[in-house]
């Protein structure tokens, strides 16, 4: 058959597999002309404008249903449609990538400042945090465990961080409420609609209880496991004479071990002056 291509060679000329050409035939994609004796199947020239497009979606991530239906409805305006909605979703990638490499970066910082850091057990090193006001959700694990509402995920881990509630006694002793663990979010998520509806079901479900943090606090850094942790914060209440006094402890990451003795990396917020 003069002018037209076999299979074959419409694979060599655009790079892809007979298996891929033969696919887009059975999606009714790209119909070729089969041979009625010996049943090859053949391509003309306007094939190839049609294979042409099918990569070209194919290049743009395009779904293959989506260009079957551009195709077969012969508008410019379908494709117009097609364009511009595959820009916002292509948009809406960059925005993520964007995010996901900015915390790439600050994970990066973070590593590295870990990799340097020594615990200072002259406590010289605690800094002033006046800034300091923002709400913590408590989540009360007994009442989650027990909750049979859907879940309550927002959003992912970038997005959250998450803080430990320890209290310094009259006597000295450091106490860690296990039954309770905070989260506190950037304000972009927390102005969202999404964010606020799971914060009233949660609210209503007494799954969680916000937590208002105001006010002048100090903050020093932490490198070590549990046990470690509550020893620093005994010897850091015993410094700075803190009684009857709530610390705040955010974690910022945990470097895993086998036996479950992880170590982690925090910052300690505790009131200043507080007698």
């Amino acid at each position: 058959m003069h002018g037209l291509l076999r299979i074959g060679q419409v694979s060599k000329l655009y790079g892809i597999s007979i298996d891929t050409l033969r696919h887009y035939d059975k999606k009714g994609l790209l119909k070729p002309i089969i041979h009625d004796q010996n049943d090859y199947r053949y391509y003309a020239l306007e094939h190839l404008d049609i294979l042409e497009m099918i990569l070209v979606g194919k290049y743009m991530e395009i779904p293959l249903n989506q260009m079957k239906e551009i195709i077969d409805s012969e508008n410019i305006h379908g494709y117009l449609s097609m364009i511009n909605k595959q820009k916002e979703l292509i948009n809406e990638k960059k925005r993520l990538l964007d995010q996901l490499d900015q915390y790439t970066e600050n994970m990066e910082k973070l590593l590295t400042t870990i990799s340097n850091f020594k615990n200072d057990y002259t406590f010289s090193t605690a800094s002033s945090w006046k800034e300091l006001d923002l709400t913590i959700y408590r989540v009360d694990f007994e009442k989650l465990l027990n909750d049979s509402t859907k879940s309550q995920k927002t959003v992912g881990v970038e997005s959250f961080e998450q803080w430990g509630f320890y209290h310094s006694k009259s006597d000295g002793t450091i106490i860690e409420d296990e039954e309770l663990v905070g989260f506190s979010f950037p304000p972009s998520v927390i102005n969202t609609d999404i964010f606020q509806e799971k914060i009233k079901s949660a609210s209503e479900n007494k799954l969680i209880s916000p937590y208002h943090v105001a006010g002048h606090y100090e903050k020093i850094m932490f490198w070590g496991i549990k046990s470690d942790l509550m020893d620093y914060l005994y010897k850091l209440c015993s410094h700075f004479g803190l009684k009857n006094s709530n610390i705040l402890v955010k974690y910022k990451f945990a470097l895993l071990h086998k036996n479950m003795d992880h170590e982690y990396f925090v910052e300690i917020f505790f009131p200043k002056n507080s007698v």
